[in-house]
């Protein structure tokens, strides 16, 4: 296969055959879904221009890679665990780089209750983090727009709900009351994108040009934890998701999350999850259960 072919990988799934069609009875509904879909960026840029926007709602998730938005005015680039969110009319102007590696999950909704469920569930842009959990969401509410079984409508909104739910929720994990150090957060954020590498508590105070003691106070009344829970928390985080990975060992894992000693990281990795990183791979089948229908 040429490599002009291999542009994207693009699944997409809607209400109604037609397409992306919005009917006069769709939006006087409580809550309709228009579509749902993903896109991989694999060879080419793609970009998305609508000046005048579109008459739904259309959330989109930056499950890997990033994106490049004109928000305000100002072209941002929105990295992986991201949220944006563009309300009927908004202009849409984005694009996605193949040298990124964009992976996007997107929705189009609409209808009567939107405003006020996206009031209760506080949704907005912001970053919340890479959560298989909604990527599993996106994926069973494309299957049912794409068979289109009795009942799909409302098997697919109750899943829309679920995902609103936990957005908040991650959000409210994500951005709980901390006090105002903006190099903490920016050490916090550093942490997300390099806790693979060997972090110790002097490293971390030294990025933030503060004394060991002061820094692990202040870290703690920041973010809630140690710097050191907090290292180890998001590690055991990102093993969770790579041990779900079928091609890779606990070895493996261990590994690409930072810890060179694979007993000592299974270890941890126990003691933070009450089960074995064995056992968590060996019951992955459980978490991809419904791919294997797809």
């Amino acid at each position: 296969m040429s490599e002009e072919v291999l542009i994207m990988i693009r699944v997409a799934a809607r209400y109604h055959h037609t397409g992306d069609y919005i009917l006069s009875g769709d939006a006087l509904r409580p809550l309709f879904i228009v579509s749902c879909g993903y896109q991989y960026f694999l060879s080419k840029d793609f970009s998305i221009r609508r000046p005048e926007g579109r008459p739904d709602y259309q959330l989109l998730y930056v499950y890997k890679g990033c994106g490049h938005f004109l928000l305000d005015g100002n072209w941002r680039t929105v990295g992986e665990g991201s949220l944006i969110l563009y309300k009927p009319t908004d202009p849409q102007v984005y694009t996605y780089r193949a040298a990124d590696h964009p992976e996007i999950y997107w929705i189009h909704f609409l209808g009567l209750e939107s405003v006020s469920l996206l009031e209760t569930y506080e949704i907005r842009d912001a970053f919340i983090g890479r959560h298989r959990t909604l990527k599993q969401i996106f994926e069973e509410i494309i299957l049912e727009l794409q068979l289109h079984k009795p009942m799909f409508h409302e098997i697919a909104m109750a899943d829309f709900h679920k995902m609103l739910a936990l957005i908040n929720r991650f959000m409210q994990l994500q951005y709980k009351p901390r006090i105002n150090s903006p190099l903490i957060d920016q050490l916090i954020a550093e942490l997300g994108k390099r806790y693979m590498e060997e972090w110790d508590i002097r490293a971390m105070a030294d990025y933030c040009h503060l004394s060991m003691d002061h820094f692990s106070h202040q870290f703690k009344k920041a973010a809630g934890l140690s710097p050191i829970q907090f290292l180890t928390q998001l590690r055991i985080e990102q093993a969770k998701e790579l041990l779900l990975t079928e091609s890779l060992s606990v070895s493996e894992v261990s590994q690409l999350v930072g810890y060179q000693d694979a007993l000592y990281f299974s270890r941890v990795f126990k003691k933070a999850t009450g089960t074995s990183p064995r056992m968590f791979h060996g019951n992955r089948g459980k978490f991809d259960e419904h791919v294997s229908t797809q």
